[in-house]
């Protein structure tokens, strides 16, 4: 699959948005700075459930992590609290995404790589490039994004990308310098002892400085031949749905949220960094509306539990939002012309 089939995937979607995978050890590192109850009310700010965390092939969007780690830093008193999660990051938790970048045989072959499959991880981002003088600068790039804490996520990225390089390069590599955006022109000292590197303040994106000669590096581990990934085999292991309209990215928010019960308009809207007239015209143009969408995601997912599973029945219907049990059954008759009992008997048998 090449590249422009699989980012045209991507073109209903919102933008900026970041798979949980990646969110999920964001978190997990959130716990080693500050108490379960400090991360918890964070979560609950970016309307986020820990529940929701096992779920690795979803996406939420990028502005929620950065509420997450702002509401962290802020109540720790962290300023650089971004770029701590960055050094800490174990760029080994991408999964597949990291094999394909990791198993390039070249650096510059794994950046390119990492280039092309960022939407697996971040849709609507890209890795940007830029050559002065000997030196590439590689970043990743979310211009115009103004989200609450994005700046952490930005101090963040310079880290991950190093990591990358250092896979290469060796653990002692250092960058002959790192940049950051923003409008302060001074360099952050702080920053800087961290990075082993100085920090040049003012860019239009987070990257770092690898120099031309550095890029032709062979990986000193490559992988073994049947350990090979394409961009088409990532997609699917990393849960890339094969088209991903506005209807798909609401279901999809349902699909997350039901951990904690059937998301609202307002909540899927706020999730997908949308506001609710947005998510209506949008879903307009589709031919659909969030009702007829909530009401065929309660059906599906009612058979789907009941076919698959031993959840009491009633207990399925309080999952789905129905507080009496009648209320459930007559309704799940009215889709299927059959019980609830009567169907999960009749998908056994089948």
């Amino acid at each position: 699959m090449d590249e422009p089939v699989i980012l045209r995937q991507f073109l209903g979607m919102p933008r900026y948005m970041v798979n949980l995978i990646e969110l999920a050890h964001v978190v997990d590192l959130l716990d080693r700075y500050a108490s379960r109850g400090v991360v918890d009310r964070a979560l609950n700010a970016a309307e986020i459930d820990r529940a929701m965390l096992g779920q690795a092939q979803c996406f939420v969007p990028y502005s929620a992590e950065a509420m997450v780690v702002e509401t962290v830093a802020r109540a720790i008193g962290d300023r650089h609290l971004g770029a701590r999660l960055g050094r800490d990051f174990d760029y080994l938790a991408y999964g597949s995404y990291a094999d394909f970048v990791l198993g390039a045989p070249d650096l510059a072959t794994a950046l390119d790589r990492g280039r092309r499959a960022l939407m697996c991880t971040h849709p609507g981002s890209d890795i940007g490039l830029r050559q002065t003088g000997r030196h590439i600068v590689v970043g990743r790039n979310s211009s115009g994004l103004s989200a609450i804490g994005h700046r952490h996520l930005d101090e963040g990225a310079i880290f991950v990308i190093a990591n990358v390089a250092r896979h290469f390069l060796g653990a002692d590599w250092r960058p002959d310098w790192v940049e950051l955006p923003g409008t302060v022109k001074e360099p952050n000292a702080e920053l800087g002892r961290m990075m082993r590197a100085p920090v040049r303040m003012g860019s239009a994106m987070p990257g770092v400085a690898i120099r031309l000669s550095e890029l032709g590096t062979f990986n000193p581990r490559p992988p073994a031949p049947d350990r090979t990934l394409s961009l088409d085999a990532l997609a699917k292991l990393m849960g890339v749905a094969p088209s991903q309209s506005m209807p798909d990215a609401v279901l999809h928010s349902l699909r997350i949220n039901l951990v904690t019960g059937i998301a609202s308009e307002a909540v899927v809207a706020r999730q997908l960094a949308l506001g609710p007239r947005t998510l209506q015209r949008a879903l307009e143009k589709e031919g659909t509306s969030f009702r007829e969408l909530r009401a065929r995601f309660i059906r599906d997912e009612a058979c789907r539990l009941l076919a698959e599973g031993d959840m009491r029945i009633d207990d399925i219907g309080k999952r789905l939002g129905y507080t009496e049990p009648r209320s459930f059954r007559r309704a799940f008759k009215t889709w299927t012309g059959l019980s609830p009992r009567q169907y999960r008997t009749t998908a056994r048998d089948a």
